[in-house]
């Protein structure tokens, strides 16, 4: 597609990350000329996941991160907000979603490298945990933060910002999860045709 033919049109848009620009591209009887194999586009679709989830995780890892410094410093009722058991189990759901991310990017990436029949999985997986971790870990900073995490001079809002933006970049959470079952369920059958020859 030629981006500058007159039957395309470009329109900006304004997101909920104002650090990253976002527009709608809408063409209108614009001349295409097929390219690539078939599957091509669901592989690009693919590697992108995997990509935005080692982004995502690093976000999550910040924002938990500013959540557990801010918590060791805060002090309420004569000792560190961190000490309070309801925060304590809170920051370590947000770890433990964060290392499960991480654990699954690595594998959409190793599937990725070595261009394996497990990219479908793997991509679908880093993508489910990672949106999970990233808005996780941003929500509970706003929270581990206090009022102070509702004011811009804060950067949580920065964090849970750009989990969201980040949650449509490739297409919904609930599409991926819709993709990771359907790639499950077709690596099960595959695996029992096999036991069955």
């Amino acid at each position: 597609v030629a981006l500058h033919h007159e039957t395309v049109r470009r329109d900006a848009l304004g997101t909920i990350d104002p650090s990253r620009g976002l527009a709608r591209i809408s063409f209108d009887n614009t001349p295409v000329e097929p390219i690539g194999e078939p599957g091509l586009v669901d592989r690009l679709l693919d590697g992108a996941a995997v990509l935005l989830a080692f982004e995502q995780v690093g976000g999550a890892d910040r924002a938990l991160e500013q959540a557990v410094e801010f918590v060791k410093e805060r002090h309420a009722f004569g000792r560190p907000v961190g000490s309070y058991q309801a925060i304590k189990h809170k920051l370590a759901d947000a770890f433990v979603n964060n290392q499960i991310a991480r654990s699954n990017a690595y594998y959409g990436i190793w599937a990725l490298d070595a261009g394996s029949n497990e990219l479908p999985q793997a991509a679908a997986a880093a993508r489910v945990s990672a949106c999970q971790a990233f808005w996780y870990s941003a929500r509970e900073s706003i929270q581990a933060h206090g009022g102070i995490g509702f004011t811009w001079e804060a950067d949580q809002h920065l964090f849970y910002r750009r989990a969201l933006a980040l949650d449509m970049a490739v297409g919904s959470p609930g599409i991926w999860r819709d993709r990771l079952f359907t790639a499950v369920e077709r690596s099960a059958c595959e695996g029992e045709a096999l036991e069955a020859a």
